[in-house]
Formats: C-alpha cells, structure tokens, sequence
C-alpha cells in the first residue's frame, strides 16, 4: 500500500510553492487585500473566467473595487540537463482586475522573481518558514528546491480588454499575461516510493 504522504512528495507540483510566496508579496502592498481570505491563485479549467472571477466580488469591499484574480498553468517542462533530478518549468499567468492592480501586480511578481538564484534563495526560505500553508504537504517533506527564476512579459494586445457587467454595472476587467520559468532539483529519489 502507498503512503499518502510519500506520494504527495513526489508529485508535488512546484508551482503551488511559488504561488503562496507571490500572495505574501501581493499581500505585502495592498494587492490582495485583508479582507479577500482566499489566495487570488486559480488553476486554469474549463470553468468561464466570469464565473471565477464573480466568486471573488466582495459587497462590502471598502473601496468599492474589483479584485485581482491569477489564472496560471504550466507552460511546458523539460530537464535542461542530463541530471534526471535537475527539472525546468514554465508557469503562465494570467492577471485579470481593474488597470491600475493588474499593472502593479506585473511589477511586483517581476521584482519578486526575475532576479535568478537570489529569488530562488528567498522562495526556498519562504517555503521552509511557512510549512502549514503550503497546499497541505509539510514543507520539511518536499522535496523541491529552487535554483532560479525568470519573467517574461507577453503582449497580447487581443486580450489586454474585454468589458463585462460585474454587479449590474459595466467595469472594466483588463487582463495581462506573463511567463515564470524556474529552475529545481528534486531531492527524494522515486524510488522510495517502493521502499
């Protein structure tokens, strides 16, 4: 039989870690705030956009403003090189909210990752400092550990405005793509998984 917590380490998914320190960062400057308890990070699926984002409307918003919401999904993977261990990713997200949030939420993920191994150095500090709310699997236990990051901006222009009703009034939702690639090492071997 197959431990549970032996198999959530070896297929645990990378960008789960990256995603709780981009929340702490947006948190940091009043991107996500203190009343929206849940993280602005939904997978990419088949459910509409609108209805994801509505989920996140808040009545009693003090300002009265629309919240960010960040889509992501990965991009591609593939091992840059012949250590099996030695994996690279790329995460696409997707920012949706008003202009002003969607910009400065361009900003701060890019200042937070696009600086290579220091930014792996601060996500790998970040993951050990905050075991409990790190998707469910102890942090001590996974075994990920982050070499470097970059960010690259995408321009879409096809996609940087779409008008919706939110709340019966019309709003503006603008929308911003980027891609995160990071660089990791695996540290448990697989086949612990048949010890």
């Amino acid at each position: 039989m197959l431990d549970k917590e032996l198999l959530a380490q070896q297929t645990y998914y990378p960008g789960f870690l990256i995603n709780g320190y981009l929340d702490e960062q947006l948190r940091l400057f009043g991107l996500v705030p203190s009343y929206q308890s849940g993280s602005p990070f939904v997978i990419v699926s088949s459910t509409s956009i609108d209805d994801l984002y509505g989920e996140l409307l808040v009545q009693d918003a003090e300002d009265g403003s629309l919240p960010v919401l960040i889509t992501f999904d990965t991009l591609s993977r593939f091992r840059p090189s012949p250590m099996y261990r030695h994996k690279r990713e790329q995460i696409l997200y997707t920012v949706h909210g008003p202009l002003e949030k969607v910009l400065a939420t361009i900003r701060i993920i890019n200042a937070a990752l696009d600086r290579e191994d220091a930014a792996a150095q601060d996500v790998n500090l970040w993951s050990s400092k905050n075991k409990s709310i790190v998707s469910g699997v102890d942090a001590v236990s996974q075994p990920i550990f982050f070499h470097n990051f970059k960010t690259f901006q995408i321009d879409e222009s096809r996609d940087l405005l779409e008008i919706q009703s939110a709340q019966g009034s019309m709003r503006m939702i603008y929308r911003n793509k980027m891609i995160v690639q990071y660089d990791y090492h695996t540290v448990d071997p697989l086949s612990a998984l048949y010890t």
